[in-house]
């Protein structure tokens, strides 16, 4: 199938018949510049994913601090009738019925639309889905698609496969989001909740096919062997994003692309890799080398940067990759970067007040505050934050000040 003048797969929409490009563009990773979003760059690289075939823009109310949907506001104005938007309803902060129909309009506004294509809420799991019925979400739902406020509408999800059915049960909907890697595949809904939705005529969209980077660029050195040893040629990065092409009940994979030939290179990928097409023997290296990667990762962390921002101060996700680095690839030495010694107030895993904040937040389930203890008694020594203020608050200063008399 073409799209405009390039080629892309194209997978369908089952109960809609919407055609979507089997690659999406993630916006919730795009380039920064000082903390915000790099629009110069970023419009730059949404454009020629959208010149190259890629027709699906999926964004979130809390993508990049809430600047996410109005960023894309631009792109839209000059090139809607290419581009399909998908947006999330935030769940979390709906407390009434009336916050259904107040973030939907806020939502419509930020994006400049009238009509939003993919409608999900989000990050849903089987409690929150519970309190949404009580405020009569069915009926929102069946209402804001009957006047063409939405075209399509789903959920994106990080619970238990028994809850997923109930859910996937419980009303008529078009599509659902999950994250699914070739690591997760027996995580949260898993490959029975892909066939489960599927076998529904619910379309499947994928979120964190590279486990949120994890499964990109360097690879363990046994991960390598294993590799080199079954004869893999492809990096990393296509090797993990064929696994989840490969399925025939994935209608979209979103990927967070933050660089041109990233999207080039999976665009590609998306190209070569139809449903089926991976053999038998590659697919049990895909299992060897998943359970070389459990064995290695410590905590389940796919810097989705839910938890954020910590009230102490602690960077959860650069805390949980360093940690993660230590034991995936023996490399920890970027911890320094988290101490404050270079700047700032530092942000390392001995900040952590055990506060609690962060628990609902993390789509994983990880308990964050145990995990801190971990990473704590393992990247820093005995007095560790004591030292580390004391350098930044008298040492620095007093350098500085001893410096004047050079």
């Amino acid at each position: 199938m073409y799209w405009g003048d390039v080629f892309i797969q194209k997978r369908t929409v089952k109960k809609t018949n919407t055609a979507v490009s089997a690659l999406g563009f993630g916006a919730m990773r795009l380039p920064t510049k000082n903390g915000m979003i790099d629009k110069k760059e970023a419009t730059q690289l949404i454009n020629h994913a959208i010149d190259n075939g890629i027709n699906l823009i999926d964004t979130a109310y809390l993508y990049h601090n809430g600047e996410s949907e109005s960023f894309l506001k631009s792109i839209l104005e000059k090139r809607r009738d290419e581009i399909l938007i998908s947006t999330k309803l935030p769940v979390w902060f709906v407390k009434n019925e009336d916050d259904l129909e107040k973030y939907l309009n806020i939502q419509l506004e930020k994006l400049g639309v009238e009509c939003i294509d993919f409608y999900y809420l989000h990050s849903l799991n089987y409690i929150a889905f519970k309190q949404l019925k009580e405020y009569n979400i069915f009926e929102f739902l069946n209402r804001i698609k009957r006047e063409k406020k939405v075209k399509n509408i789903g959920f994106s999800y990080h619970d238990n496969y028994d809850s997923f059915k109930k859910i996937i049960d419980s009303y008529d909907w078009d599509m659902c989001l999950l994250q699914y890697n070739f690591i997760d595949d027996d995580a949260q809904a898993g490959t029975k909740g892909v066939k489960y939705a599927y076998d529904h005529d619910v379309s499947v969209f994928v979120m964190e096919p590279l486990k949120g980077g994890l499964l990109a660029n360097n690879v363990p050195m046994e991960v390598k062997n294993k590799m080199d040893k079954s004869n893999i040629t492809d990096n990393p990065s296509r090797w993990a994003l064929r696994w989840v092409l490969n399925h025939k009940e994935v209608t979209c994979v979103l990927s967070g692309m933050g660089r041109i030939c990233e999207v080039d290179e999976n665009i590609k990928t998306t190209n070569d890799t139809p449903p089926s097409s991976i053999d038998l023997e590659e697919l049990e290296t895909y299992s060897n080398v998943k359970k070389i990667y459990n064995k290695l990762i410590k905590i389940p962390c796919t810097q989705c940067g839910y938890c954020m921002p910590c009230p102490y101060g602690v960077d959860i996700p650069a805390c949980f990759k360093i940690y993660n680095n230590k034991y995936i690839f023996g490399e920890s030495r970027e911890y320094f970067q988290l101490s404050g010694l270079a700047g700032g107030n530092g942000s390392y895993a001995g900040k952590c007040r055990n506060c609690g904040v962060c628990l609902d937040k993390c789509p994983q389930k990880i308990n964050i505050p145990r995990e801190m203890v971990n990473v704590k008694s393992d990247l820093e020594f005995f007095g560790y934050d004591c030292i580390m203020a004391f350098v930044r608050l008298i040492g620095k200063p007093l350098a500085k000040w001893l410096l004047k008399f050079r």
